[in-house]
Parts: C-alpha cells; structure tokens; sequence
C-alpha cells in the first residue's frame, strides 16, 4: 500500500519545521504499512540526518538505493549519508560505482568529484574533473568542485580561473562568487578593487533571489542586549578558540549571548562553548525559517556569523534579515557583500581607516588593539628547549593550510634557505595526507630551488597535543603571504615560537601583523618581501636571542592583550552595544 502525496508533504513540513519526534513515530507506523515505499526512505534519511544519527540514516540511504537502483538522487544520497557516517572507504566505492556506469555524465562525475573532495583525495579529485572537463563534460558544479580542488592543493590562480569561467557562462552565479572571493584572498597581486567588486555583486546576486528584509528598529536597545552568533565550527576549530573568550568573560548584566551550531558533530569542545553560553541552539533543521524562529524565541537584538566566503558558511542565512542589527567577525578575512550585514568587527591593525572602510559593504567596528582574543589549548604541552641547540641548524615552519602557499611563497622559502647555512624547512598541512598532494608540493618546492634534504612534509596529526608536539621541532615560524595565518600563529607563540611576518594592504594580509603587535612581538612585522626575509635571516643567525624568545614568549602572550579574554570581551560588548543603540537611532 503506498502512501499518498498528501501525507509525504505533510511529513515532509514537519520536518522542516523541526518535530522529529512527530515525524518519527508517524514513519514507524507507515513503515509497518508500506516497508518498500522509497519516499518513506527518504523522510528517514532526512530524519536521521538532521538528528545526527548517521548510521541509522544511512541504513535507510542503503534501502532506498535498493527500491531505485537506477535513480542517481538515491545513490548519490547514499554516497553523501556514508560520508557523514564516517564510512568513507564504502563512500568512495559507491561513488566509483556510479561513475563508472556514466563517465559522461555530468552528475555522475559529480558524485564522485565531491566524494574524493570530502575525504581529501584534493588531487585525485582536481585530476579527475580535469580530464572529464577536457572530454567534455561540463557542468558549473564541476568548474566549482574542481576550483575547491585545486586550492586545498595550493593552486589559487588556477582555482580562481576554474571559476571565472563559471561566471563567464553564468554571470552572477552566487556560489561561484563566494568561492572565488574566498580564493582570491590566498592569490598574489589581486586586485583590492578587483577583489571587493566580487564580493559586492556577491551580495547583489543574493539580493535579487532574497530580497532585503525591512529593517527591525526598537527605540533603544534592551539591558542585557540578546546577542545570538552562528557559526558552523562550534566544535574543536580555529573558530571555537576565538568564540571562547566572549562566552567566558561576557558581563551578563549587559549582554546575553546565545551561539547556535550548525555542526552535525558536536564534542566537547561544543559541550563547554554551550555551559559558557546563555543558551545554545542546534541548528536543526538548518534552514533560514529554522533560524528565524530561534532568534525570536531568544529574542535576537543583533545576529552575527561566523564564517564569511569560507566552506559551510551561515551567511546565506542573513539573507533576508532576522535580526535588527546583523554582523560578521572571526572566521572571513574580508567584507561579506551582503546588504543585510551592518557591520564587521576588525581592529585599525588589520583595517586602518581610510582604504578599508571603502573596499567594505558593511560598517567597520574597530575593537583595539586586535579584532580577536585567543583561548590557549588546555592540551598543549609544556614549551620545549630551542630545537636548533640539539639540532646544529636552524628549522623554519610553516603550520598554515596549503591553500596559502602558492609558488612566489616558496621561491621566497627557498632565498632564505640560501641565505641560512644548513637550515630546514617543515611544512604541515592537512591536504599533506594525500599523497598526490604531497608529490605536487615537492616538485612545486623543487622548482623553486629547495633541495629535497632540506625540505619536510608533515600531514595531520590525530589530536591537538599531537599537532602541537610538531613545535618542538621548530625554531622560527614563517607567515604566509598575502593571507595570514591566524590560529597557526597564535598557537607557534604559545608554544614559544617566534612568528615572522609580511603586513600587507588587506585585512587577510594584516592579521598577522595584529596578532604580534597585540602580543608584543611588532619587531618581527616585516613591510616587504626584502625585510621579510631579512628579520627572518637575523633571528635564525643569533641562537642566544632565540632562546630566550623561546624561553619567555608563552607566558609573555600569556600576559599580553592577545590572551586577556576579560578585557576583549568588555570592548566586544561595547561596540556590540554602541552599534545597536547606533542602529536604533
């Protein structure tokens, strides 16, 4: 007996309106009715999915693949559902199955290309669509897959031209213009002006599919004022580091803040953010009305999120508007396009008056001396003896994402491996892991003039004690140009390991610059390639000064600005406050 239309939908609305419970037991009954029906599957995967519970969704993804066989939705359901469950070995297999039954396929190719992106199979994955593009079978997704390819392996310049003929055949095409804005921050010699005029049709792009809402004004903000972030990274992440800080230290009697998660993986990272918070909120199901509807039962004066241009963004959410006053902060290096974002949280390091405030949609709030605070890891171990003292050479390392270090980075590593007598290179990064990758790199870093012996890879370690443990094998970190590390350098610091690096004219070039001026560390702010690599060659020639850096520099961070979440916290609120009364004015 098949179940009708009618209730399918039905079912369907309760779930997008979030009673699981509901759902669950009326698909228990109909399943007793109707145990074949592939629709009813369906609701189960979404159900089981959008409660966290994977394995069980995949089980259902597994029975609906078998009622449909020939149906690419179902089994590339399938490959998504094992994916989530962590069965990426079964994923894989499912999506070379499909593949190989539609290598002309557009969609088949798909399944694939984004199944061996999400397990960081990135060259395996830019090789593929490559050659399938070439064919040509062509679609805009698989431009877009391929570009995500190519910049985790470190090819920004061709990620960005991957993309740019996405837009080419399709102007406007809202997540090619979020994807190259994202990009773009990582490719040498962008244009400011070029760089802000995508995130600007970005936001118009999204305008026209959801137009603005009207603005909501009180006649004075509330005390406390209800502040709500989103963010998709609540869960062990660079972002959490930052988000800590606020949570911990915020004065109650003048804000409540509320986070709302669109992690599908909670831990116990998650579990102490949400025992810090007024309130935490999954975001289940994740969709804009879901949103809307907890920020009305929180009563959301301002709205901000977290994650910018970057992957699993929340800003497609702020479109339309749900709270009066909406922002940005932490996670995105740049302005966010949207006309529903009203500000953006930055500092006068990182955007200095002038230049920034026009290449931004949004109104800038500069919180000095840093835009951020940092929460060290209580898994860090202890700061180790200076590497080079039992080495007999100096070891240079770069900890930030491979998306960053493009070729003129390396010919810049390479100088200064010349210019240092005997001294190494360790690179890490989690695209490290595959190994196509890695071989790309190593002939890239060939290329540039740095000699195999001198050069180490190292992929991801298992936990953040194991990630930190690599420091002790480092003397001097190097910052990547023209996008900065954020946490990578933090964490070097705190590990006692000095951080050179090269301010630029953008956000994304300057936060670095930031980051050591507000921990006392300005010395080593270099202005260009030149005194990069100099201030790079002194410290490496003068052990007993890095030694000492070593020595002290955790606990001088400890004190610094960069560490002191009481203090952040209160010129958070501030400017929190003072733009909400602004906005209500």
């Amino acid at each position: 007996m098949a179940v009708t239309p009618f209730k399918l939908e039905e079912l369907s609305r309760l779930l997008d309106q979030g009673r699981f419970e509901q759902v669950e037991t009326e698909l228990a009954k109909l399943g007793r009715i109707s145990p074949g029906d592939p629709n009813l599957a369906a609701l189960l995967v979404s159900l089981f999915s959008q409660t966290g519970r994977f394995e069980q969704a995949a089980y259902a993804a597994e029975r609906r693949a078998a009622l449909l066989p020939n149906d690419l939705r179902a089994q590339s359901a399938l490959v998504d559902v094992l994916l989530a469950a962590r069965k990426t070995d079964e994923a894989i297999l499912r999506a070379q199955r499909i593949y190989e039954k539609a290598k002309n396929s557009p969609g088949a190719v798909l399944v694939l290309g984004a199944a061996l992106l999400h397990v960081g199979r990135v060259s395996e994955c830019a090789a593929l669509l490559g050659e399938r593009l070439e064919a040509g079978v062509k679609s805009d997704d698989l431009l877009g897959i391929r570009a995500s390819a190519l910049l985790a392996m470190g090819h920004g310049a061709e990620a960005a031209s991957s993309l740019r003929a996405i837009l080419a055949g399709t102007p406007g095409h809202p997540f090619a213009l979020s994807l190259l804005a994202s990009v773009l921050t990582n490719v040498p010699g962008t244009d400011p002006d070029e760089h802000f005029r995508v995130h600007v049709e970005y936001g118009q792009a999204m305008a026209k599919r959801q137009p603005p809402a009207p603005r909501q004004v009180r006649t004075a903000p509330p005390v406390p004022l209800t502040v709500a972030m989103i963010s998709a990274d609540l869960h062990e992440h660079s972002v959490a580091r930052f988000v800590e800080p606020i949570v911990r230290h915020a004065d109650r009697t003048r804000v409540r803040v509320a986070l709302i998660s669109m992690s599908s993986r909670p831990d116990s990272t998650s579990t102490r953010l949400a025992s810090l918070a007024n309130s935490w909120h999954d975001l289940r199901p994740m969709s804009w009305q879901r949103l809307s509807e907890i920020c009305a039962a929180e009563k959301v004066d301002v709205l901000i999120e977290l994650g910018g241009h970057m992957t699993n963004s929340p800003l497609p959410f702020m479109m339309p508007r749900i709270a009066g006053s909406q922002g940005s902060a932490i996670g995105y290096p740049n302005t966010t396009g949207l006309p529903t974002i009203n500000f953006r949280i930055v500092d006068s390091v990182t955007d200095p008056p002038g230049a920034s405030d026009r290449r931004a949609t949004e109104k800038l709030l500069r919180i000095d001396p840093c835009f951020l605070c940092f929460q060290p890891p209580d898994a860090a171990p202890d700061v180790s003896a200076l590497p080079a003292e039992r080495n007999g050479f100096v070891t240079f390392g770069s900890f930030n994402a491979l998306s960053k270090l493009h070729d003129s980075m390396l010919a810049d590593w390479s100088e200064l491996l010349r210019r240092v007598a005997g001294s190494r290179l360790h690179i890490k990064a989690l695209a490290l892991d595959d190994p196509g990758t890695r071989r790309d790199l190593e002939e890239r870093a060939s290329r540039a003039g740095i000699a195999a012996d001198r050069l180490t890879l190292l992929g991801k370690k298992g936990s953040t004690r194991e990630h930190l443990d690599c420091y002790h094998d480092i003397d001097i970190a190097l910052d990547t140009f023209p996008y900065h590390g954020t946490t990578t350098t933090c964490e070097a610091m705190w590990m006692g390991v000095p951080v050179v690096t090269r301010a630029g004219e953008t956000h994304a070039s300057r936060v670095g610059a930031s980051l050591l001026y507000a921990a006392g560390m300005s010395r080593l702010v270099a202005r260009d390639r030149e005194s990069y690599l100099h201030t790079a060659e002194s410290l490496a020639n003068d052990p007993p000064a890095l030694a000492a850096i070593r020595a002290g520099l955790r606990e001088q961070i400890r004190a610094s600005a960069l560490c002191d979440g009481a203090a952040y916290a209160k010129r958070w609120a501030e400017a929190i406050i003072a733009e909400a009364s602004a906005s209500r004015a």
